[in-house]
Order: structure tokens, then sequence, then C-alpha cells
């Protein structure tokens, strides 16, 4: 397991920090001579002019392109914005994005790439031998692109030795085999959760389904009134059932038979359903025959994706089908080919076979390792190519630099096999690009269900004491992402974990083993130490700490894929067996805790129409601000807000924030500007994001005594970096805990690769976005409502001889929100939305009774509960 680096920034730089040795009565006087230093960055960096200007470097060099970047072979299609040819931040095309291709920025520059000088001759001379000798095996990822299918289908024809495999931890291979079981065709349903009034997700989240983040995208719009019904049954937690109106939380066995009752009830199959499950079966019948959906999970068996999709035929669900995604599925089982083969070239990404003992062993990946051909893979930034997003669309991608480290794509590689020159970009693939559409639309698949499913159907998943499902980690995915620190210290939904994975199980089956009591007692005494479990399923182990998460069914356990690979499968019967060991986990749900106070307001669609606006009590001693131009200010909608994170990580990639490493983190030193607070409450899993609200009357600007932090007349809260010493006073004076404090040269550490003294000539540094200072040990820092952009949109409206149009400045978070939950908006334009959003009777702010007037207020959350239900029982609020 990743811990990120081995030691505390403090312990790499003690002896930098306290050259006296231990603290002394001199060395108390010789530190305080040391203070005065730490107001000047340890790097000075110097500007450098251009010798030949390059053509497109005018104007500040600022541009954007579009492009597809492939995740697990099936395409996310983005804006790219550049500076200067330097790719700096990423945001979604159309409806929402994965956080994979925006951390992504990290590994593009990362030096940790940069392996020995690529000998792409003698490669492919030793490969020609390889296939000359015998049968050599070419282990690819999920392909989508037709253009690479048909250098595949040369390079075999060419060379008859050349056996190809699509290996992927994470398979879509039960959707195509559920298909040809309903239809007797393989097909890839494409859903409209926005046409639907009433949604059942099926043990299915965000990160786990290539349409994930567009499903919440559609979903979340009908999160206002008129409300649509979110149904949840699920072996685990997910961020897509948080939000659901209705949970019920069952064995992944149980689930197939759950799925059955269903089809039994509705008329899909004939039988009656064994239960009703305490009348959650009938009142869910009863809202999807009134325009329903269901959305099941990709690793639901074959069987299950045929009811699923029989289940939405009935319904007239809005689900269209498009041929299957790839020519050749790439299913998990690949990787036992790779490990018998004698020959073996390995370019998928995930988990990695054994290289030993083969006549011939070559890797090609994004980061160099220890085997006899290492060759690097071209960063999809650095690489052209086609792509299929998860609706079936085909999308051209273009390199928008050259390889950093003599990387090729994939389309590259197999033309050098063939001796034959790489493609290039076709005029309509450009012009494709440059009109931000689609080459090539879906190929729809007509679809009917055969008649005699169910005796088509496969038996039931037999029920086991424990089971276990192997899923993708929200951040590292498959393992794939695991050597960057954006997605490593990105917490993880629902547990807020950083720098590792987890054996996640109940509460109740954690108190049935006898590990609750240990647990919670040093979770008060803010001990990270849990439990170390041996772990066994289907003939593999693995150690893994134990973390309790509320909402787990009795006798389901849920381990990330990123630290628990099976070939054949991801789901088990498990067993557990204790180590006598602990291992520390961090978690950041308790930092910048706000105590027992109502933070996350939660209403019906009947409660919140009822309600009137309230009127804000504002009393203060200080006087009134002169008021500028602009007024800014931010709602965050919290019916929208599902948890995911991107917020944060949009937000570190624009304002340069760096990566601490998991020791500072458990010290509650993380620098994220953005932290998503979890509470489980009566009502669910509620999320509510907290930044620095730009208080009009901030307790923080009172108290520096070097007027480091200020506020402007148009209502931002400032920090002047080059003034501030240090002091905390308005980290202490925060009653949001929002404000973020440079213990040591973190910026310098994360660009130097953990060594402060080598990020001047580090690649990293080009990371860094020019329009924000990167700051320096010593320094407080916090959100600015991204103050560069305002300044730059205001400076375009100059120039254009205008002001600045309603809606014209996003936010970093805002642009990423894939449920559209922010807004930044102008209280002085009476054109704005966020006017409206001021008079809706669910808005409120923060911590009203601090009389600190926020310029960032929420909108309750809204349920939409189903009146046959009972109410949830109640819960411990903010759990661990």
């Amino acid at each position: 397991m990743r811990r990120g680096p081995e030691d505390a920034l403090e312990k790499e730089l003690f002896r930098e920090e306290f050259p006296f040795g231990p603290v002394s009565r001199r060395g108390i006087l010789a530190m305080g001579l040391w203070a005065l230093a730490a107001c000047t960055p340890l790097v000075r960096r110097q500007g450098v002019p251009y010798v030949r200007q390059p053509e497109r470097a005018v104007k500040g060099g600022r541009a954007e392109f579009v492009t597809a970047i492939p995740h697990a072979g099936l395409a996310e299609v983005v804006r790219v914005r550049t500076y200067q040819e330097r790719p700096l931040f990423l945001s979604p095309l159309e409806g929402a994005m994965a956080p994979y291709p925006l951390a992504g920025l990290y590994t593009l520059y990362d030096p940790a790439r940069r392996g020995r000088e690529p000998d792409w001759g003698g490669f492919y001379a030793a490969w020609h031998q390889a296939l000359a000798e015998g049968e050599t095996l070419l282990v690819l990822p999920r392909i989508t692109s037709p253009r690479l299918e048909g250098l595949l289908e040369r390079a075999q024809e060419r060379y008859p030795n050349l056996r190809v495999a699509h290996f992927e931890a994470w398979s879509l291979e039960n959707v195509y085999r559920g298909a040809e079981l309903a239809f007797g065709r393989r097909a890839w349903p494409v859903y409209a959760p926005e046409r639907a009034e009433a949604v059942l997700l099926l043990d299915v989240d965000l990160h786990e389904h290539p349409a994930g983040y567009l499903w919440w995208a559609a979903l979340s719009s009908k999160r206002l009134p008129p409300m649509n019904r979110i149904y949840a049954v699920e072996s685990a937690p997910t961020l897509l059932g948080a939000m659901a109106d209705h949970r019920l939380a069952l064995k992944p066995s149980g689930l197939e038979a759950f799925l059955l009752a269903l089809a039994q009830v509705l008329g899909v199959v004939p039988g009656t359903p064994a239960s009703d499950y305490g009348g959650f079966l009938p009142a869910l019948a009863d809202d999807l025959r009134r325009g329903g959906l269901v959305l099941p999970g990709l690793h639901l068996s074959p069987g299950a994706q045929a009811l699923a999709l029989a289940v939405n035929l009935a319904l007239g669900a809005p689900v269209r089908y498009v041929e299957p995604l790839e020519a050749q599925v790439a299913t998990p089982r690949a990787f036992l080919e790779a490990e018998g083969a004698e020959r073996l070239v390995w370019a998928a990404e995930g988990p990695l076979p054994s290289f030993q003992g083969k006549a011939f062993a070559a890797l090609l990946s994004l980061y160099p390792r220890e085997v006899p051909w290492s060759l690097p893979l071209a960063h999809p930034l650095e690489a052209g190519g086609q792509h299929r997003d998860a609706r079936g669309r085909l999308w051209p991608a273009q390199a928008l630099l050259k390889p950093l480290w003599g990387g090729k794509g994939l389309e590259e590689v197999l033309a050098g096999l063939l001796g034959e020159e790489p493609p290039a970009l076709s005029p309509e693939e450009r012009q494709a690009l440059a009109e931000g559409r689609p080459l090539e639309e879906a190929r729809e698949a007509p679809v009917a269900l055969l008649p005699g499913l169910e005796g088509r159907l496969p038996p039931l998943r037999e029920e086991a004491p424990l089971e276990l499902t192997l899923r993708p980690d929200a951040s590292l995915f498959d393992g794939r992402y695991r050597e960057n620190p954006y997605l490593q210290e990105l917490p993880r939904p629902l547990s807020r974990l950083v720098w590792d994975g987890a054996l996640l199980l109940g509460e109740e089956e954690a108190e049935a083993l006898g590990y609750l009591g240990e647990v919670r007692a040093r979770e008060r005494r803010a001990d990270p130490r849990r439990p170390l479990l041996r772990v066994r399923a289907g003939g593999k182990e693995a150690l893994l700490p134990l973390w309790p998460l509320h909402g787990l069914p009795r006798g389901s356990l849920v381990a990330p894929l990123s630290h628990l690979f099976h070939p054949e499968g991801v789901a088990f019967p498990a067993e557990l067996i204790p180590t006598g060991r602990d291992y520390p986990l961090v978690s950041t749900q308790y930092h910048g805790y706000l105590g027992a106070v109502e933070t996350v307001r939660v209403l019906t669609e009947a409660e919140a129409a009822e309600k009137e606006p309230k009127e804000e009590k504002r009393l203060s001693f200080y006087p009134p601000w002169p008021v500028g131009e602009h007024a800014w200010a931010m709602t965050v909608d919290l019916s929208r807000c599902l948890g995911c994170g991107l917020c944060i990580l949009a937000c570190q990639v624009e304002n340069n924030i760096p990566a601490v490493g998991k020791e500072e983190v458990r010290k509650g030193r993380e620098m994220h500007w953005i932290r998503v607070d979890r509470y489980f409450a009566e009502e669910g899993v509620l999320h509510q994001p907290v930044m620095c609200q730009h208080c009009e009357k901030a307790p923080c600007e009172a108290v520096c005594p070097v007027a480091a932090t200020g506020h402007s007349d148009e209502g931002l809260n400032l920090m002047v970096y080059n003034r501030c010493v240090g002091t905390k006073y308005c980290s202490a004076n925060c009653p949001y805990k929002a404000r973020r404090f440079n213990f040591f040269p973190y910026a310098e550490a994360f660009v130097g690769k953990g060594d402060p003294r080598r990020a001047k000539e580090s690649p990293l540094s080009l990371l860094m976005n020019p329009e924000v200072t990167v700051r320096s040990r010593g320094v407080m820092e916090k959100c600015t409502y991204c103050v560069q952009r305002i300044e730059l949109t205001r400076a375009q409206a100059a120039q254009e001889g205008r002001k600045i149009r309603t809606g014209e400045v996003v936010t970093a978070c805002q642009e990423v929100c894939p449920g559209k939950a922010i807004h930044f908006g102008d209280l002085l334009d009476p054109e704005d939305p966020i006017q409206a959003h001021r008079q809706e009777g669910r808005h409120y702010t923060l911590l009203p009774e601090a009389n600190t007037w926020p310029r960032t207020t929420y909108l309750a959350h809204l349920k939409n509960p189903n009146p046959r239900l009972k109410e949830p029982k109640k819960e411990d609020d903010h759990g661990a």
C-alpha cells in the first residue's frame, strides 16, 4: 500500500529548519531570528525571455483546445487550457468528466516518468526476432478506436505469431453477456436519466461506470422542484446512493434476488416475490411504472444484467442501445494469459503481471519498471488517436505537445512494428476538433426481448457468511493512478481516507468480529492505527487495514481493486484472519470539525415550497465597507452536491496547491482550500463543501498584526502573501476553519519530489499556474474565489471596451462540478441567477450565530421521499 513520502517533511527537513539541534535558550533566540527569514521563499525563480518566441505565444499565450482523453479506454472529452503551449487546466466539454484527466496533468510533467533513453529501434528488432521464434502475446487495454483496430488486424496478418489480448481489471463483459441473454445479441445500453421520474440505482457508483459522472449531471438537473425520486439498492454505500430518497442495503447475493423479485412484480418474468422487503418493493414498483429507469452496476452477473435490461424494456425506460464499445472485450482473464505467455509485450494499465522467466518481456507504460525492455508510452496529451465515449460516439484526440520523455502512443507503436508512418490527423478530424463535435455518432443496435427469459437465466448467486466485492477505488481506480499524489491525497468519498486503501465493512459486522469498540476508542484518542487483517477470497489473499463504515449490510465486505486484484472476477466468498498487527490510516473527516451545530439543512419538496426566505439580521460594530463595481458571492446547492471532490481537485490544480504527504495530513496539515464535510443523518448521507466564506465582517481581518488579510471593495477576503509572517491569528479566529498554513516549504517539496532544493529544475514547475503565486513556508492561504480569473476577465472586458457579462467569471470548482451545485455571481447584477438563489426559502448561511455575514451561502438539501415508506431510523451524526 502506497503511503506517500516515507517520513513527514519536518523529519526530512529537520536539520534545515533547526540547524542548532535540540532547542535550548540559544536555540530559541536563533529560531526567533530565523523566523524573520520565513517571509522569503527558499527558491527564487527568474523569468527568462524567449530567444525565438513560438508562433502562438502571444497575448499571454493563453489558448484552449478540445481533445479526447481515454480513461480505461473510453473517451473523456475535455477542453484543455494552455499557457504558452503548456496544458494547465482541463474542463468538461459537455455534461461532466471524471477526476482522472484533470489529475493526469501531474502525470504529464512528472519527472519520475523519465527512464533510460528509449531505444525504439532496438526494441522493434527484438520484437521482430521474438515473433520469428514463436507465439508472442501483445496485451493491450480496452480499444475503442477503429483506426487502431485496423492497425492490429494488419499486424496480425503480417505476423501470424502475434496474438492479441485485451486486459481491464474492471470489465464491461457482463453487460454484453446480459444483453446476449436478453436480446440474443451483444449491445451497450445508453441511459437518459434526465427523462425518468423515478430511478433505481442498483449497486453502482460514479467512478465505476463510464457514464457515471454524466448520470449525475443528468440526475441533478431534476433534484429541483418538480423533483424526480431516486431509490438505491446496494451492497455498499456509494455517492450516487447517498443522494437517494430511499436506500436499501443488501448483501451482494441479495441484490440478484431483489432484482428477480422486482421483475416478478412488474410481470417481466413469472412468479411471486418471496418478500416485499418491508414495503420497499411495492412502493418502488409503483413509482417505476410511472416512468422509471433501472441503472445496474457493471459488476452484477450477466443474469442480473439481463433482468435489468428486460425491466427497462417493460417500463419503456429512456434507454437506447448501440453496438458494443469495443470490438474485442477487455477482461481480467487476460492477466492469466500474460502470466503463462513465454513471450510478452504488456501495454495495458492497472495491475502488472510477472515478467520473470520469459524468453522475451517488454513493458510499455507511462512509468519505467525493472523489465528487460521498458519503453515509455506517451501521455494522452502527447498522443493523437480516436476513442469512443460512454455513449458510443467516436471522438478524435490530438497531441497538444511533443512527448517529454520520448514516448509513443499505441498507434505509433503498432505503426512502427509495421514499418509505417504513424497516422496523422485527417481533415475531418481537425474539423470535428475545431467544432467540438464527435467524428462519428453511435452505431444503433436494434434489440427486442426474446421470449422465455426466465429459462435462460443462470442460477442466482449463492449466499455466503461473508461476501467480498472488489470495486475500483474512487481515486486510484484499479491502481493505475497510484503514482499521482493529487489522487492519492484526494479524500475518498464517505470514508475520507487519503493515501491508502482499506477493507470496508459495516459497523454491525465489525462489532460482531470484536473490532468496533477498539476502533472507536482509538478514534477518540486520535490514534490512526487500525487492525490489519488477512483477507482470503477466490484462492488469493491480501493484507488490508480495517475501516468500519456505516451503511454496509451485515456480511458484506468491500476491498479496493487497486489493492486486491483477482483475474477471475470481482465477487467472492471471503474469510477474514486477524494478524495481531496494526496499520495507520488517515482520514480527514474530523479536520475542521464545526461541532454539534446545524450545518446541513434538509427539506422535503413540500417544505421548500412553503418556506419563505429568511431575512438576515445584520448587526455589527464594524463600519460598512465601500461598495465597488461588483459584489462577488457564491451559492452551493446541497441538493446537487454529490461530495465527489472534483471541486477540491480543480481548486488544487488551478491554484498551485501542493500535496503534502500522508504524515502531514495525519497532523491536520493538508493544504486543500476546499474540504467536503460528510454527515450521517436521519435523512441519509449528506455532504457540504466548506471553503473560505469571504465574510463581510471577517473575524480574521481584525486580528492580523501585519494587515496580510484584507478586504476588497468587491467583497473578497484577500491574502497578501508577501506580508504574512505566519502568526496564524487569522486561522484561530476563523469559525469555519477554512485556512491553511505552510508549516514547511510544501510547494518546493512538491515540485522537487520531496527535495525543495531541486524545485527549480523539476519539470513539475511547468505544472504551476503562472497567474497564481506559489506560496512558501510561513504563509497562510485559503480560497480566493479564483481572483486571478476575475482579474483576467476584467482585463479582457476592458480591452474590448465593455463591462463583465453576467456569468462570465467562472471559478475552477464551479467549472468542473458535475452536478452544477456551485454558482459564482455578482450581487450587484440584477440578471445574475444568484439573486434568485438568495430569495429561495431554502437559502441559509453557515454558522449564522457567528455574525460574519458570509458571501458564500448554501441552499438546503432537498429530499423527495415516498409517503408510503416509513421514515428511516435515526443514525449517528457526523459518524466516522
